[in-house]
């Protein structure tokens, strides 16, 4: 009995720190924005098209490459994605790779991204409303001890 409490309880912990790795805000707006967190980096990038190269890699020197091509289908729920990804490592056997994901507008979805990293979608009215109001938040999180910086045109007194 304790075993499978144990169980539960360590799966449960195991969902909400896997998706809470990034603390995004709600959603807000119909654009799909796709965060893809890789290698310690992250690439955003809008799903402004209906298909979209959403990452290309080349290594000149030993010829590997990795591709992602990424096609979009929206209905009243949010966007169905088709990801293609054509990839070959320095195993010089070169591979194409499908994988499938939905992002609904209610919540924000994060799925495990070939074998990259993760890949999380999110809704905004436009890019620009995430570069204004989220991008310090999301990619440069700041100390809540930083010093405030006095208007243009104000004076302290």
């Amino acid at each position: 009995m304790k075993s499978r409490t144990l169980l539960l309880v360590l799966s449960v912990v195991a969902v909400f720190s896997s998706r809470a790795e990034i603390n995004l805000p709600p959603n807000r707006g119909t654009e799909l924005i796709l965060l893809l967190e890789a290698g310690g980096g992250r690439l955003i990038t809008a799903m402004d098209e209906p298909s979209k190269w959403i990452s290309q890699g080349y290594n000149k020197y030993d010829s590997s490459y990795d591709f992602i091509m990424a096609v979009s289908s929206r209905s009243d729920t949010g966007c169905k994605l088709s990801f293609t990804r054509y990839v070959m490592k320095d195993d010089y056997v070169p591979r194409e790779e499908h994988f499938e994901a939905e992002f609904p507008y209610s919540q924000q979805a994060r799925y495990r991204f070939f074998d990259c990293g993760y890949v999380i979608g999110f809704y905004r009215n436009a890019w620009d409303d995430l570069i204004y109001f989220d991008s310090q938040r999301l990619l440069f999180p700041s100390s809540s001890n930083q010093t405030l910086q006095p208007t243009a045109g104000r004076s302290d007194d």
